[in-house]
């Protein structure tokens, strides 16, 4: 018994002999394990060093990249400049030019202001304070609101509105906003009616429509519109509103006139072609304007 305890011991001491050649062969393993990882750990390093130097790019690529972003972003603010400045266009009044073309050829025009006018007294008189055309001469006249300081031409029904004209629906849905109201002084100086008369052109989109609502706008016509035309109506002679109106032709055109009492021509009008029709209240006017709706629209040879 006392033999295999020391033989237990022998051998436990001899598993715990260390000498300086083991331990020497422990450090040396060591150090190699050590350097293994800082070598390791040097090669990671670069390794990481070298995919942010990659993924940064050179000083060049830099700044290409700064360039293009300045780029980029002077594009994005020029576009949203011009979509902004366009949609301001888009929903801006159309400004007056010196220079608006119409139906016909004109000598001069005037923009008339209408922006505090109410009722069509008050718009007949703004047209009647622009100054006259000279003899054989016309002038167009724009009536224009103002509407956040610029000039907008209103269209045809809204004229219409304003001078509290009964046009039947039927009409005023086929107009196009495109009109013109105008002065014509005849070449006849000394005549008794030689100052200047006004006339309107309108536009129609539906001829057949428009035809058939004129003849029905008749029975109301001269009472919407002799303010405007300044035609004297004694108050005696109330009847010239009930009367009929006659076929008659002028410059080859149909054309429809409304007599007074005198047998004088008071009102016409009529149709020049299937696009225009006019209205005025002088017979030497109306031919006027037909002659220039007629060579306006002639084709070039």
């Amino acid at each position: 018994m006392e033999e295999n305890k020391t033989q237990l011991n022998s051998e436990k001491d001899i598993k715990t002999l260390r000498t300086y050649t083991s331990d020497m062969a422990d450090v040396i393993r060591t150090n190699e394990v050590s350097v293994i990882k800082i070598a390791l750990a040097e090669k990671d390093k670069r390794e990481r060093e070298e995919i942010y130097k990659e993924a940064e790019g050179t000083n060049t690529s830099k700044i290409f990249l700064i360039i293009g972003g300045v780029i980029l972003i002077a594009a994005a603010l020029f576009g949203s400049y011009f979509l902004i400045q366009k949609k301001k266009a888009e929903e801006t009044p159309v400004s007056i030019t010196k220079d608006i073309d119409t139906f016909i050829a004109y000598d001069s025009h005037e923009n008339i202001d209408i922006t505090n006018s109410k009722n069509i007294s008050e718009i007949s008189n703004t047209i009647k304070q622009s100054s006259l055309a000279g003899p054989g001469l016309v002038k167009a006249l724009f009536p224009i609101k103002k509407i956040n300081g610029l000039s907008e031409i209103i269209t045809s029904n809204n004229f219409l509105s304003l001078i509290g004209a009964r046009a039947p629906g039927a009409l005023t849905r086929s107009l196009s906003d495109k009109y013109l109201v105008g002065k014509y002084s005849n070449m006849n100086v000394g005549a008794l009616n030689s100052e200047s008369t006004i006339f309107l052109i309108f536009q129609t989109t539906d001829y057949s429509l428009a035809y058939a609502s004129m003849l029905d706008w008749e029975k109301n016509m001269l009472s919407d519109l002799y303010i405007l035309f300044n035609i004297n109506i004694p108050e005696s002679n109330s009847e010239l509103f009930e009367k009929e109106w006659k076929d008659i032709i002028v410059n080859n055109k149909d054309a429809r006139v409304l007599y007074g009492e005198s047998g004088e021509g008071i009102l016409y009008y009529t149709f020049v072609n299937k696009n225009n029709f006019v209205i005025t209240n002088n017979i030497e006017t109306l031919r006027e304007i037909i002659t220039r709706l007629i060579t306006k629209n002639a084709p070039v040879l």
